[in-house]
C-alpha cells in the first residue's frame, strides 16, 4: 500500500504542475458551460419566452350586448394568469395589427371582426365570422400558443350559442325567448364560462411515482455534461505518463524491481482516479457558486462523482495500454472520447434523448452517468439511479481488467 501511495503521489504533483492540463481540466468546461447555458436561457430552467401579440377588436357588438365578445376575446389574452408567456398590446385597426406582425414587432396579429358579437350573440345558427390570426411563420410555439387560447375561447362560444339556439327552437321562435337566450349566452361569456381563467403552466418532467420533482437549469444540465468529457481528457493527461516514463526509461526499470505489477498499476490508477475527483469536485463546487446550481441529494452526488471517475481512468489507463506514444495516445483518444461524447450525449447536457439516439446512447457509459445526473438534479436519490451507477461501473471494471492484462503482457 506504501508504495501504491508513493507511486500515485509522484504523478498528482508531475498534475499539479501541469498547467495548460489544469487550465483543459478546470476553465474549460466552466467557460463551456456558462456560454452555452446562456446562449439557450440562462442558469434557470426551460422557459418559454412571452410571445408578442397585437390585438385589433374591431367588434360593433350586437344590440342586446354589454359586454362584446371582442372583449371578452381581448380580455381572455390580457389575463394575468397569460402574462408570462403573452405579451399583448392592443391596435386600433386590423391593418396596423397586421403592420406590426410584417415589421417584427409582434409574432401574432388576432383581428376580431366587426360582426363578431352579433354573430355569437344571436341566435340563428346559419350565420358565420372568422377570427383572424395573422402569424409571422418562423414563430412557431408563440403562434400554437395565440392559437390553442383562441381556438378554446371560440370552442366555448360556440356551445353558449348553441345553447341560445336550441332555447329558441323549442320556444318556436318567439321573439321573447330569442332575447332572453341572447342574455344568458352573453351573460356566459361575461362571467367567466369562457375560459377567463385559462392557465398556461410549465413544469419539469417527474420521476416515476414523484409528484414534486424540481427543474433543472440549463447551465447546470450542460455543465454535468461537460464534466463528464473533460473527466475524460483529464484522466488521460495524467495516465500519459506511463507512455512518458517507458520512452525514458524509468517504467521498464522499475518493473524489474521487487514492486507487484499491481502496486505499480495501482499506484498509476489511483493517482488518475484522485486527479478526476478532485477535477469533479472543483467544477461541482464552482457550478454551485458561480451559477447557483442545484446538483441533488449528497449520496447521489458523491456515487456518480466517484463512478464518472472510476470509468475515466479504467478508459484513460485502456486508451494508453493500446498505444506506443504519446501522440498516438492523444490522437486516439481524442477520437475515443469525442465518439463517446457525441453517442453518449455530453454535448446536448443531460437533456433524455429517444428513439434511436436513446438506444444508442445506452451503449455508452457517459450517456448512463448523464442520465444519472438528469435524475438526480430532479431531486432523486441513490435508489432511483442504481443502473445509472451500476451499469457504468461495469464498464469500469471491465476497462481496467483489460488495461492491466494488456500492460502486464507489453512489459512481460
Amino acid at each position: 500500500m506504501t508504495k501504491i501511495i508513493a507511486i500515485a503521489w509522484k504523478d498528482l504533483r508531475s498534475t499539479a504542475r501541469n498547467v495548460p492540463a489544469l487550465v483543459m481540466m478546470l476553465l474549460a468546461p466552466l467557460a463551456l458551460a456558462a456560454l452555452l447555458g446562456f446562449a439557450f436561457g440562462g442558469g434557470g430552467g426551460f422557459d418559454i419566452a412571452a410571445t408578442k401579440v397585437t390585438v385589433a377588436n374591431e367588434d360593433e357588438g350586437s344590440p342586446s350586448s354589454i359586454v362584446t365578445a371582442g372583449c371578452v376575446v381581448a380580455g381572455i389574452l390580457e389575463s394575468p394568469d397569460l402574462k408570462d408567456v403573452l405579451e399583448v398590446t392592443r391596435k386600433s385597426s386590423a391593418e396596423a395589427a397586421r403592420t406590426a406582425v410584417d415589421d417584427g414587432k409582434a409574432a401574432v396579429a388576432v383581428i376580431i371582426p366587426a360582426d363578431f358579437s352579433a354573430v355569437v350573440y344571436g341566435g340563428g345558427t346559419t350565420a358565420r365570422t372568422q377570427v383572424e390570426l395573422y402569424e409571422n411563420p418562423t414563430q412557431e410555439v408563440g403562434g400554437s400558443i395565440v392559437e390553442g387560447v383562441v381556438g378554446q375561447a371560440l370552442l366555448e362560444f360556440n356551445g353558449a350559442r348553441a345553447a341560445a339556439a336550441g332555447a329558441v327552437a323549442l320556444s318556436g321562435g318567439d321573439r321573447e325567448a330569442a332575447l332572453a337566450a341572447a342574455k344568458a349566452a352573453e351573460q356566459f361569456t361575461r362571467s367567466g364560462g369562457v375560459t377567463a381563467g385559462l392557465q398556461i403552466s410549465q413544469r419539469p418532467p417527474q420521476l416515476p411515482g414523484d409528484k414534486s420533482a424540481q427543474d433543472i437549469s440549463i447551465t447546470g444540465s450542460i455543465l454535468a455534461g461537460m464534466m463528464v468529457f473533460f473527466m475524460f481528457f483529464g484522466a488521460a493527461n495524467v495516465a500519459r505518463t506511463i507512455l512518458d516514463e517507458d520512452r525514458a526509461g524509468t517504467l521498464p526499470r522499475l518493473f524489474t524491481t521487487p514492486t507487484s505489477y499491481g502496486a505499480i498499476l495501482g499506484g498509476k490508477f489511483t493517482s488518475v482516479f484522485v486527479t478526476v475527483t478532485i477535477q469533479a469536485v472543483v467544477l461541482l463546487v464552482a457550478g454551485r457558486l458561480i451559477f447557483g446550481i442545484e446538483w441533488g441529494r449528497m449520496d447521489a452526488v458523491v456515487l456518480l462523482t466517484l463512478v464518472a471517475a472510476g470509468v475515466s481512468s479504467g478508459l484513460a489507463l485502456l486508451v494508453i495500454s493500446l498505444t506506443r506514444t504519446p501522440a498516438q495516445a492523444g490522437a486516439i483518444g481524442a477520437g475515443v472520447y469525442l465518439v463517446l461524447a457525441l453517442a453518449g450525449g455530453n454535448f446536448t447536457g443531460t437533456a433524455q434523448a429517444g428513439g434511436a439516439f436513446g438506444i444508442v446512447q445506452k451503449f455508452t457509459p457517459n450517456g448512463w452517468l448523464l442520465q444519472g445526473w438528469d435524475t438526480t438534479m430532479r431531486g432523486g436519490g441513490s435508489g432511483d439511479i442504481r443502473w445509472q451507477l451500476l451499469v457504468p461501473l461495469g464498464f469500469a471494471v471491465a476497462f481496467f481488467f483489460f488495461a492491466v492484462l494488456r500492460i502486464r503482457r507489453r512489459f512481460a
